[in-house]
């Protein structure tokens, strides 16, 4: 009889680099980490990591890098048209670069104006002809923002050439109303910082032999916490970031005079 594995019980703080690693570690001990590419309808089993980042491309890279210790690969999904970030600055550029340099796939995350099918497939070549032009990658996969404000998109599986819809029949199993306690595929994200469908490694005590993991790496942070801990968090590295892209655009901003009120990196 196996072991039991109580999420709950983890001895690290929850949404801490040290507890994405040790789900990390407990996944792979039982099931297969796969990309999206190594997946087709004979594959038996597998966990699908992937990553769709909302505000921060800083801590993105840190799990991309735990993740590249761990020699784990995983996919990326970048917006090119979020307020929070501006993901074709040169900083970000180089991030992103960084990111496929530790061996992981760099994806779309967008939201399509409407559910139809070819309008999809020419806003994802828009984006990606922009995108491509900037990290000299190839984009070869894409993720939808927030698809539970149109689940139209999610019903229609739009297929696109040569590109990986991480939504596809083979990684997701779409439900109409209640998700069944044993789907075919079982997905677990980690939106709005807490564990919809269930935690990690819930998916390992209950057998699931196909899985696909959705992690915000906003969500992510060195202590962790909670999610007002964890926005306060967020907001700080923000503003630090902020005040030195203004104080290195411009010669008369007054640091010395502001740093006090704001736990500003040195």
């Amino acid at each position: 009889m196996s072991t039991k594995i109580n999420s709950s019980a983890s001895p690290y703080n929850p949404f801490s680099y040290n507890e994405y690693e040790h789900i990390l570690l407990q996944l792979s001990k039982h099931l297969p980490l796969l990309d999206y590419s190594e997946i087709d309808e004979r594959t038996e089993s597998f966990c699908v990591i992937r990553h769709d980042i909302e505000f921060s491309l800083e801590r993105a890279l840190s799990l991309a890098i735990i993740e590249n210790r761990m020699n784990i690969k995983t996919s990326y999904f970048v917006q090119l048209n979020n307020n929070t970030y501006n993901a074709l600055s040169s900083k970000n550029v180089n991030i992103i670069n960084k990111i496929k340099t530790l061996g992981h796939s760099i994806g779309l995350h967008f939201t399509p104006s409407s559910a139809d099918k070819e309008k999809v497939r020419n806003e994802f070549f828009s984006l990606k002809t922009i995108l491509e032009g900037h990290i000299s990658h190839n984009i070869d996969r894409f993720s939808f923002h927030r698809p539970n404000l149109n689940r139209q998109l999610l019903k229609n599986k739009i297929k696109i050439e040569g590109a990986i819809n991480v939504y596809d029949d083979l990684f997701f199993e779409y439900f109409d109303n209640i998700v069944p306690d044993n789907p075919r595929i079982k997905y677990i994200s980690d939106s709005n910082h807490k564990w919809h469908y269930g935690h990690p490694l819930d998916a390992i005590d209950n057998n699931f032999k196909k899985v696909q993991i959705l992690f915000h790496p906003f969500s992510w942070s060195s202590k962790g916490g909670n999610n007002i801990e964890n926005y306060i968090s967020l907001l700080e590295e923000k503003t630090n970031t902020l005040i030195h892209s203004i104080n290195s655009e411009i010669s008369n901003f007054p640091l010395d005079k502001i740093k006090d009120s704001y736990n500003i990196d040195k």
